[in-house]
């Protein structure tokens, strides 16, 4: 009845193969956004204790810090799905600065974050994410779709190949 997780589409239209290290490590990228990122802001917010807390006047810049960077992570997860290098470089800098910069009396609430990050970016760098990353090394990022209309003149020319590759003109 249902389809194989094989042959679902994942992420950005990819085909279901993406090796299982790269979608657990999204995921994992995505639940730390939520756990690390979101969570303290809520409860920050709410004036909830959460055992972190911080002064009143740094609650809207914690706010306007932590949204987008958090909705950063998101999307460079999703990137990963796609085979997209950069995202795994950046993830990787979050990884290392949360290492960091993590407080010396973690809660549960940053420690399950910390967890999170950590795991994310040791999948992100499995020998099967590594060939993943690698077979997405020689193509492009995304595909280029096939001239049509006015775009067909120039379809035999080298510059329109050059440029309909996405390489540097």
């Amino acid at each position: 009845m249902g389809t194989s997780l094989s042959d679902q589409q994942l992420g950005f239209g990819e085909p279901g193969n993406i090796p299982a290290a790269v979608r657990l490590s999204a995921a994992c990228w995505v639940a730390s956004a939520v756990v690390a990122g979101m969570m303290p802001v809520i409860l920050e917010v709410a004036d909830i204790d959460f055992g972190q807390s911080i002064p009143d006047w740094a609650v809207p810049y914690l706010v306007a810090f932590a949204v987008p960077l958090t909705a950063l992570q998101v999307l460079a997860a999703q990137h990963l799905l796609h085979g997209a290098r950069w995202a795994r470089i950046l993830l990787t800098v979050a990884a290392a600065l949360s290492a960091l910069g993590a407080p010396v009396d973690l809660t549960a609430l940053i420690l399950a974050g910390l967890v999170l990050t950590l795991a994310g970016a040791t999948l992100m760098w499995l020998p099967a994410s590594n060939r993943f990353f690698v077979l997405h090394r020689s193509g492009p990022a995304y595909p280029v779709p096939a001239p049509s209309g006015a775009d067909t003149a120039f379809a035999d020319t080298a510059l329109a190949d050059t440029a309909l590759k996405g390489e540097v003109l």
